[in-house]
């Protein structure tokens, strides 16, 4: 009989879609682990833009 900390493992050095094999085999449902966002470059403004940006925004206060 395997023990839990052999199988454990065993997964972690499995691959993604030999887990998901691994575990359909069992007749287990995985859990599912969400994977961390990825940070989408923000676009960066130029100085005029950025200047643009703030004299815009201070013509609103007198």
């Amino acid at each position: 009989m395997l023990k839990a900390e052999t199988l454990y493992n065993i997964i972690q050095t499995l691959s993604e879609s030999e887990v998901a094999r691994f575990y359909k085999m069992m007749g287990v449902q995985p859990t599912l682990k969400s994977k961390p966002k990825q940070n989408k470059k923000k676009h960066l403004i130029t100085d005029a833009e950025a200047t643009e940006y703030l004299l815009k925004k201070l013509k609103r206060y007198p």
